[in-house]
C-alpha cells in the first residue's frame, strides 16, 4: 500500500490488528532473521507482522478527535482481548502527538517506507552501526523517538540503495 501525506496537517490512521507473540508457529524463524530474541511480542505499522484483523483495514482521521467518533460507529471490529488491538499511529515528526491523552498508550516508535513496510521489523537483521540500536528496542519491539531518528539518519548510509532506507518515523499508540 503506498500512502501519499500530506504534510500541512496531521493525519492519523486507525485499525484493529492482530497481535503477534512468541509461540506463534511462524515466530522462531521470524526472530530468528530479524535477530531480536527478547521479544515476546510484537507491534508494528507493517500489516506483514501485525495483520489486520478481519473486516478491518487502515482508516485515515483528520483529527484525533475523530478517533473516538469513528469507534463509536463500530465501523472496525472490536478487539478480542489479548489476541487483537486498536493500533493508532501517526507521522511522529510531522504531527502533534497526543501522548498525555487518557485512553491512549504509546507503544513507541516505527520506521517504514513509503509502503509501510517496517525497516525495523521486517528488512532482516539490523548490523553494522545499526545493530546497538535495534538491540533497544522495548517489549513490543519498537524504539524511542531518540534511537528512531538516530536510525533515520543512518538507514540510508548503511542500506545504500535499498528502498526501505528512506523512512518515516511513526508514533504507534494502543486505543484502550
Amino acid at each position: 500500500m503506498t500512502t501519499q501525506i500530506d504534510r500541512s496537517k496531521t493525519i492519523w490512521w486507525l485499525s484493529t490488528r492482530i497481535i503477534r507473540r512468541a509461540g506463534e508457529p511462524e515466530w522462531f524463524g521470524y526472530i530468528n532473521s530479524i535477530g531480536l530474541f527478547q521479544l515476546q511480542e510484537i507491534r508494528t505499522i507493517d500489516s506483514w507482522c501485525n495483520p489486520h484483523a478481519e473486516g478491518s483495514g487502515d482508516w485515515q482521521l483528520e483529527s484525533i478527535d475523530g478517533v473516538w467518533e469513528f469507534l463509536l460507529d463500530d465501523l472496525l471490529p472490536i478487539p478480542i482481548l489479548g489476541k487483537q488491538y486498536y493500533l493508532l499511529f501517526t507521522d511522529a515528526l510531522n504531527s502533534e502527538i497526543a501522548s498525555n491523552h487518557p485512553r491512549l498508550k504509546l507503544l513507541g516508535y516505527d520506521l517504514s517506507d513509503e509502503t509501510w513496510t517496517s525497516s525495523l521489523l521486517n528488512c532482516g537483521r539490523w548490523e553494522g552501526k545499526l545493530a546497538a540500536i535495534a538491540q533497544k528496542v522495548n517489549q513490543y519491539g519498537l524504539l524511542s523517538l531518540e534511537d528512531a531518528k538516530t536510525a533515520q539518519s543512518l538507514l540510508p548510509s548503511c542500506w545504500h540503495d535499498n528502498p526501505h532506507a528512506i523512512v518515516t518515523i511513526w508514533a504507534l499508540f494502543e486505543v484502550e
